[in-house]
């Protein structure tokens, strides 16, 4: 399922930490594909150049868009020790599941793995950033493709441009997975920001059931997400996405 033509650049920055949402993303870490950079390029052009949305705009009339400042939010920091036990103590939700993924403040904290069984019948669930390499044929198909509705678009380009955690989750056709597929996704630091992406691919008569968790570690504290999802559902496929 991999892209053999890919240009790949070896990339050894890593992510901007308590940096501004706002600032220009840096290079992200690893050798990601250069469409996939090209893309987040593009976000930045496309965010900083549209204009922010207003009352007049009949998808806001109704919201408040002074609530819309974002130069307060920041990448968060690096997790502690103990801030990292709690959050994964706080995950423990289902008995059952087919796999797990915890980010926190946009960083992979534990993955459970698909099981055997599941893995042999080709079903795929990883990070956004393995997958952009292991499977980008069909990353690079789906990704981001359908428009922005509703008036996300100019957050729609902030996403892209400033995304670096998610999932990506690929059902072969007539596969079932009987047990959910779960994700959280936290937020600990005071005005931090998370971009988290799903991707599910989920081929003709498949079934899959995933549970996306946003939370955050502190009752009070002040966050940003800006999340997208890209659910594709094949000719009689069952995709019941839940968000909790």
């Amino acid at each position: 399922m991999s892209h053999g033509t890919a240009v790949l650049e070896e990339v050894t920055l890593s992510p901007a930490v308590n940096s501004t949402i706002t600032s220009a993303p840096q290079r992200p870490a690893g050798n990601l594909p250069l469409w996939f950079r090209q893309q987040r390029e593009q976000g930045w052009r496309e965010f900083s150049t549209m204009l922010n949305p207003t009352r007049k705009d009949q998808a806001w009339r109704f919201s408040n868009v002074d609530a819309l400042d974002l130069s307060p939010y920041r990448f968060g920091n690096a997790l502690s020790d103990n801030e990292q036990a709690e959050i994964l103590e706080r995950s423990a939700v289902l008995n059952g599941k087919s796999g797990r993924l915890i980010f926190a403040n946009d960083q992979l904290l534990e993955r459970d793995a698909l099981p055997e069984s599941l893995r042999r019948a080709g079903v795929i669930f990883q990070p956004l950033e393995g997958a952009l390499i292991e499977h980008e044929a069909l990353v690079r198909k789906h990704f981001m493709v359908q428009p922005a509705a509703l008036g996300s678009a100019k957050f729609a380009a902030l996403h892209r441009a400033q995304v670096r955690a998610g999932a990506f989750i690929y059902v072969p056709r007539a596969v079932e997975v009987e047990l959910p597929i779960e994700i959280f996704h936290w937020l600990v630091d005071e005005n931090a920001a998370v971009f988290p992406h799903l991707l599910l691919v989920a081929d003709e008569m498949s079934k899959v059931t995933v549970i996306e968790h946003f939370r955050s570690l502190a009752k009070t504290t002040r966050g940003f997400a800006c999340g997208v999802n890209d659910l594709i559902a094949g000719r009689g496929a069952t995709v019941k996405y839940i968000c909790a």
